[in-house]
């Protein structure tokens, strides 16, 4: 508990303050004693100003009444007292062994998840290279072939799933259809709500941490997408088994 005294500083207050307290303690729990305090005086001068009173180490003076002879300091524990006490400590030591137990375990599943997501990062990027290759290839052996059928594959899903604008001006209407071109001798891919046509390095996706993230997230798109890497395996022979994986956009399979 603590004594708040505003104003002077007399041993009439001071008998008052305490004599409240020990009414609140006695109603809070009967009984009860005060043993021991420690009261801070704040000294003023006749002039009003703040006083420092040290000891002859300049420490700020501490003034200690002892207990009177035959007096106790405090009252000592009693066998019950000592069992909450005990009880009350081992709680704590569970409740602190819980939390070191847990922050452990938390720790441990974060560097299991990082040690996965490093491993999934290391997937991507080969497949992504592996992607970007395969493309880089069938452009340069037969680049307008390889357009024609992607632009074909694209019109079916369009024709099969009529994928329909989320919002805006033109929500409900038929998704303009995207076409792929070469540009440079690059895969080239424009869409009518795009300013310009965007270069890629492969028809698939572009590399996201440890993901393969396709243009769009659509039914639609995606199985398109899933047609390009068909078509990709049929003029490429083989794909490197090395781009399958959970990298690849949902859907995707090695079938």
């Amino acid at each position: 508990m603590r004594l708040k005294i505003k104003g002077e500083i007399t041993q009439e207050q001071l008998a008052k303050a305490l004599d409240e307290a020990v009414k609140v303690l006695e109603s809070l729990q009967p009984g009860a004693k005060f043993y021991g305090a420690n009261l801070y005086l704040t000294p003023y001068d006749t002039d009003g100003d703040l006083l420092t009173i040290v000891d002859e180490r300049h420490h700020p003076l501490v003034l200690e009444i002892t207990a009177q002879s035959g007096t106790i300091a405090k009252p000592a524990l009693t066998a019950e007292a000592q069992q909450r006490r005990d009880a009350v400590r081992e709680a704590k030591r569970q409740r602190a062994n819980q939390l070191a137990e847990r922050d452990r375990q938390e720790l441990a599943e974060y560097n299991r998840k990082r040690q996965i997501q490093a491993v999934q990062i290391t997937k991507a990027q080969i497949a992504f290279g592996a992607l970007n290759e395969l493309t880089s290839k069938l452009l340069a052996s037969e680049p307008q072939v390889l357009v024609d059928r992607f632009n074909d594959a694209i019109r079916v899903s369009w024709h099969s799933h009529e994928p329909k604008e989320p919002h805006g001006p033109r929500k409900g209407e038929l998704k303009p259809l995207p076409k792929f071109s070469i540009v440079d001798g690059k895969l080239s891919l424009f869409a009518a709500s795009w300013k310009n046509p965007r270069l890629l390095l492969n028809p698939i996706g572009n590399l996201n941490s440890n993901l393969i993230a396709p243009v769009w997230t659509h039914d639609a798109w995606l199985v398109a997408v899933d047609s390009f890497l068909r078509i990709m395996r049929d003029m490429g022979g083989t794909i490197p088994e090395e781009i399958f994986g959970d990298h690849l956009p949902k859907g995707i399979a090695a079938d």
